[in-house]
């Protein structure tokens, strides 16, 4: 299993929204390497810059979208070029105070989360602390 902090823009989509509705979501998957059973960790970006959101992957390399959450998408253009999306599973929501980016910054990120990335061991130890 490979823990991935995979990044949310919320000008193009409302994750809050889609995950108050739906316990599962399909994402767009920009990383082929991702597998079921992995952990991803969504990274929101501005003005929260948090992760906020724990989900596990239920299935991978999905040609489209099966759960139409087309409600919560404000800039389509991305979702609609994506080639392969992957099915989340929400396991648990954080205070947007607890692991901000200045904090995992402290505990080990390096850079700024732009793009899909394995969390590393300094960064799942880090989490490892937030579990329920």
């Amino acid at each position: 299993m490979t823990e991935w902090i995979v990044p949310c823009n919320l000008k193009y989509y409302n994750v809050h929204g889609a995950f108050e509705k739906f316990n599962k979501i399909d994402w767009k998957q920009s990383n082929k390497n991702i597998k079921v059973n992995d952990i991803i960790y969504i990274y929101v970006g501005v003005p929260i810059k948090a992760i906020i959101y724990k989900c596990k992957v239920n299935r991978v390399n999905l040609p489209f979208k099966e759960i139409n959450d087309s409600e919560f998408i404000i800039d389509g253009l991305i979702y609609e070029l994506c080639k392969r999306y992957m099915e989340l599973e929400l396991i648990q929501i954080y205070n947007e105070n607890l692991i901000s980016l200045e904090n995992m910054k402290k505990n080990g990120l390096s850079g700024n989360i732009q793009c899909t990335r394995r969390a590393g061991s300094e960064m799942s130890d880090y989490f490892e602390t937030f579990e329920e």
